[in-house]
C-alpha cells in the first residue's frame, strides 16, 4: 500500500502532471483530511476528479482516532492521518515532504519519498525530461520552499548539474 499526504498530489497537479504518480505507483490511498486538504485548491480541477472517479486515488478512514489525535500535537491533520493509516495498514511507502512529518515517519520505521525524490526517480524512468524545469515551476511560481542545498543535491542526483 502506498499512502500520501496532500503536498505530493498538489505539487504534481500543480505541475499538472498527476499522471506521473499513475505511471509510479498502482494506487495512492489517502486519508479524508487530504482529500479535504485537495479539495481546498482543487475542486474544480479535472485531473484530480477523475483520479478520485476512476480510483486511482483510494479515501481510507482512519482506524484509531486516538492515535491520530496524538500526532497531531506535531503534525498538520493530513500528515497526521496519512501517517496513521500507514502504521495500521503496514504501508510499503507514504508520499511526504514536511520534515516533522519525516520525522515521525522515520521514528515508526515508514519508508517515505517526497516530491523531489519522486522527480528524481521519474527522470530516471525516462518519465519526465527535466527534473530542474520542475523544481523550478514549483518553487517559482507555487511556493515550494528548497534550500540551495537541497536544490543543487536534487540537481546532482538527477544529472542536471
Amino acid at each position: 500500500m502506498i499512502v500520501s499526504d496532500t503536498t505530493p498530489i498538489s505539487n504534481f497537479l500543480h505541475l499538472d502532471r498527476i499522471e506521473i504518480l499513475e505511471q509510479m505507483f498502482p494506487a495512492i490511498h489517502i486519508p479524508e483530511a487530504v482529500r479535504q486538504e485537495i479539495e481546498t485548491a482543487f475542486s474544480y480541477n479535472v485531473r484530480w476528479q477523475q483520479r478520485l472517479k476512476d480510483g486511482f486515488l483510494v479515501i481510507r478512514k482512519v482506524k484509531n482516532p486516538l492515535l491520530a489525535r496524538q500526532l497531531l500535537l506535531k503534525l498538520h491533520p493530513g500528515e497526521a492521518e496519512a501517517l496513521c493509516i500507514c502504521i495500521e495498514n503496514n504501508a510499503k511507502l507514504c508520499l511526504l515532504d514536511d520534515k516533522d512529518a519525516r520525522i515521525a515517519a522515520a521514528l515508526n520505521h515508514i519508508p517515505v519519498i517526497g516530491t523531489l525524490g519522486i522527480l528524481i526517480q521519474a527522470k530516471k524512468r525516462g518519465l519526465i525530461g527535466s527534473v530542474k524545469e520542475m523544481m523550478d515551476i514549483l518553487k517559482n511560481q507555487h511556493h515550494f520552499w528548497i534550500s540551495k542545498a537541497m536544490y543543487e543535491e536534487v540537481l546532482r542526483l538527477s544529472h542536471e548539474n
